[in-house]
């Protein structure tokens, strides 16, 4: 039992690296539920019961390692990690309502070239020339994916797309707060607080503005949704990429995590019907490319030299 428990914390890298293709494949599938839950609930419901249940199933779970950590200590950083994270799933799913889960997947992945830009706000750090050779390709997808399909010469930039991109910029905001808090604090939980705060924004915000959701909203297609969303999506899929990160480089492991745009797109064509336009899948294409060209370093030497320093433990 002790060599099963060690194994699952501590992974070999080619399971670490599969955990990380589970999380993605996981969060990828999550738009098209969180796409049929919003069909009977509101954003803030929907959230705040998948987050308030989620740190309900991981409390006894994490019970030793919560009473050893110092309340107060740990409120201002799951203050700052609860407020972004529920800024970013509160725009993303606002947009969600109104456009397609893979069109939503692909515009919430913009993040992934966003961050290098936001640590750069933060600390004078001057972006590679790839950030910003992936910014103008991020605008270029964008554009591409905004054509009209009634007609390809006009931008339909709608309402939907505008507030995912917000939550992107969150998204990254929330990254890069948690590179530098993981740096001082136990990972796993600042994560547990950063659920619980979050959380506990969502049902707030719930209680105050918008109907509670009578019992006809759970239907099974809903349970089914909100079950996945809590489980897989939350419980499972962010332990696992905690775990993984402990024995793959971030540089590589945030790459694979981008795949979940591309997961995310593949299930709601299959099982929502999405549709594409070229332009669509030429953006697509163009926001993936950028992904893969902020995060993959091409200069030999210098990624030897960060490989190096990722093996003897150093963060980045």
């Amino acid at each position: 039992m002790a060599s099963l428990k060690s194994s699952l914390t501590q992974p070999a890298p080619w399971l670490a690296r599969l955990m990380l293709v589970f999380a993605a494949a996981a969060w990828g599938a999550g738009y098209t539920f969180e796409k049929v839950a919003l069909r009977q609930m509101s954003v803030q419901w929907i959230m705040g019961v998948r987050l308030v249940i989620a740190v309900g199933i991981l409390t006894p779970l994490m019970w030793g390692k919560l009473k050893r950590s110092h309340l107060l200590s740990m409120l201002v950083p799951g203050l700052l990690l609860g407020v972004t994270y529920w800024g970013a799933f509160m725009f993303q799913m606002q947009g969600l309502r109104t456009i397609g889960p893979g069109r939503n997947s692909f515009l919430t992945a913009t993040y992934c070239v966003l961050v290098p830009f936001l640590v750069w706000a933060l600390t004078k750090k001057r972006p590679a020339w790839r950030n910003f050779i992936a910014a103008l390709l991020t605008i270029i997808g964008v554009g591409l994916i905004s054509l009209s399909p009634d007609d390809s010469a006009k931008l339909a930039l709608s309402s939907g797309d505008l507030l995912t991109l917000v939550g992107a910029v969150f998204y990254g905001s929330n990254i890069v707060l948690a590179g530098g808090l993981a740096k001082k604090f136990d990972a796993t939980v600042l994560t547990y607080y950063e659920l619980l705060i979050a959380g506990v924004l969502f049902l707030f915000g719930a209680f105050i503005s918008e109907p509670v959701p009578g019992m006809q909203a759970f239907q099974p297609q809903v349970i089914g949704a909100l079950a996945y969303l809590i489980i897989i999506s939350t419980v499972l899929a962010q332990n696992m990429q905690n775990i993984a990160f402990s024995q793959v480089p971030a540089s590589q492991g945030s790459l694979i995590l981008c795949t979940e745009s591309l997961f995310g797109m593949a299930i709601s064509v299959i099982v929502l019907g999405e549709e594409l336009t070229a332009a669509h899948i030429a953006g697509f294409a163009a926001i993936f490319i950028a992904i893969v060209v902020s995060e993959v370093n091409f200069n030999p030497r210098r990624r030897v030299g960060k490989q190096a320093s990722e093996g003897s433990g150093e963060s980045e």
